[in-house]
């Protein structure tokens, strides 16, 4: 078994994201709050509940909510194993469940009201934690014990009625699917003998394997990716699922960590199945349940599946060889925070960036700015913010802000990486005069090649250059976007 190194800035990331051990003990406080009351109760009881968390906090990659306003989802199922799908209708089992849950908020002085989903019935805390706990009520789906159980579905046309015609789940047999190609158990046995000085229980959450870091990172940004359209952000499952498929060939050419975390990325793809011709991904512990059912209905949700594919892999710079760990280091953190942040890198490690042709005086300063402005097919140039993403075969025009250029010269220095601008014989990283337009120093460009491209300025007078830029990042993906027309 392969142990990865991290990087300092990369556990900084990680503790960032993490779910702090206060609100894990939390968890399990509440889990076995309403597990007992469950319990307890004489009806529920003698159908010999089975009740157990699943999702990312038992699958140890839930991460922090994007914002203060958000909240940690804890699921939670009731399994009734004295009951089958032919004995009960849908209809009946929520209700049951619904009506234990309802009176332990009730008796707990919970101020939310129980909501009820199609599938669950949630209860809301208030508090600094802000937690809210879905419980899905079910019954084995088999006679026998295989971990298979069948859920509760408004959605379904025999939730009414007794029938053999439920969804179906295993979050158990997925659990344990994902620790196995986690090599969970291995970790385990690693960080109590290297930890503690016997070997002793250790709560789960403690453990913490390089697939789940992977995981938490890649679910933080789609997360953020897509804060302002979060009806088509991938679902957890889909990514933890693609994740843990690629993993361990993933391990067996990586080095370290960062290399282990672009490989990853680099293959998820590969791991989506077919059906019928169909992109469509399995649970794969049954091959009957498609964890991807909202891409049949509406094949949107795919398209920024895809979408998010392309962006990861350029945020993470996947495909740039060229540039430095620090910078890609810059840009990974960038993307998993929801500030807007200038680009503060430096350049000079990349072959293709020329030295200055002056001396520079006042290198990076607040003096100047560069105001960039974009136009895409029929709509007009509009100001973009720098490392907004843009759509190929679009306009650029670049001015200074900031100070009177009268009597400088305003040279360019115009930077392209990526394979496309390799391929073509262009990554560039010399110097361009400004074109006089109504008056202004202006630099043009055209975004013709997928990958992160730079735009420095250099304010110049008698060989002396007095004032340069921070880069301006030009952000080129693969696919359409619409994320230049953000504010």
């Amino acid at each position: 078994m392969k142990y990865f190194e991290k990087s300092k800035e990369l556990r900084e990331l990680i503790t960032e994201i993490d779910v702090s051990d206060y609100n894990y003990e939390k968890v399990t406080q509440r889990y076995n709050s309403i597990a007992n009351y469950i319990y307890d109760n004489m009806y529920i009881n003698n159908l010999d509940p089975d009740i157990y968390i699943q999702g990312s906090f038992k699958l140890g990659t839930a991460i922090k909510p994007l914002t203060e306003e958000g909240s940690y989802d804890i699921d939670l199922v009731c399994n009734l194993t004295k009951l089958n799908r032919f004995s009960i209708s849908q209809a009946e089992l929520k209700e049951d469940v619904g009506n234990i849950i309802k009176e332990y908020a009730r008796e707990k002085s919970m101020k939310n009201p129980v909501d009820e989903s199609s599938r669950c019935w949630t209860l809301n805390y208030v508090d600094e934690s802000n937690f809210h706990i879905d419980i899905l009520p079910s019954v084995p789906y088999n006679d026998v014990d295989d971990e298979n159980i069948a859920i509760t579905d408004k959605n379904k046309d025999s939730y009414y009625i007794k029938s053999a015609d439920w969804e179906i789940s295993n979050p158990k047999g997925y659990a344990e699917w994902f620790k196995d190609k986690s090599r969970y158990e291995l970790y385990k046995k690693e960080y109590i003998k290297r930890i503690y000085a016997k070997i002793e229980e250790v709560p789960e959450y403690k453990i913490k394997t390089d697939l789940q870091r992977i995981v938490q990172i890649l679910k933080r940004h789609a997360e953020v990716m897509f804060e302002n359209n979060m009806k088509f952000k991938p679902s957890s499952i889909i990514i933890t699922t693609l994740a843990a498929e690629v993993y361990y060939d993933a391990v067996l050419v990586s080095e370290d960590f960062g290399e282990l975390l672009l490989n990853v990325i680099r293959t998820l793809h590969k791991a989506i199945d077919e059906d019928d011709g169909n992109p469509c991904i399995l649970n794969p512990v049954n091959h009957n349940e498609k964890l991807s059912m909202k891409w049949e209905k509406d094949e949107e949700y795919f398209k920024y599946f895809m979408l998010w594919i392309e962006q990861i892999r350029t945020d993470f710079n996947v495909d740039n060889d060229y540039i430095s760990s620090k910078d890609r280091m810059f840009y990974i953190t960038r993307s998993l925070r929801r500030k807007d942040t200038d680009i503060a890198i430096s350049l000079k490690g990349l072959p293709q960036h020329q030295k200055s042709k002056w001396k520079v005086l006042f290198d990076s300063t607040d003096k100047i700015k560069i105001k960039a402005s974009y136009l895409y097919k029929g709509f007009r140039y509009k100001e973009i913010k720098s490392g907004q993403a843009l759509n190929k075969n679009g306009k650029l025009k670049f001015e200074v802000v900031g100070m009177n250029l009268d009597g400088y010269s305003v040279f360019w220095q115009i930077t392209n990486t990526g394979t496309e601008a390799e391929n073509a014989n262009c990554l560039r990283g010399d110097f361009y005069n400004s074109e006089i337009i109504e008056g202004k120093k202006i630099r043009k460009e055209d975004t013709m090649y997928v990958g992160r491209h730079y735009v420095e300025v250099y304010i110049v007078k008698n060989d002396i250059c007095f004032y340069k830029s921070l880069p301006f990042e030009v952000n080129i993906t693969k696919g359409f976007t619409l994320d230049w027309l953000r504010g």
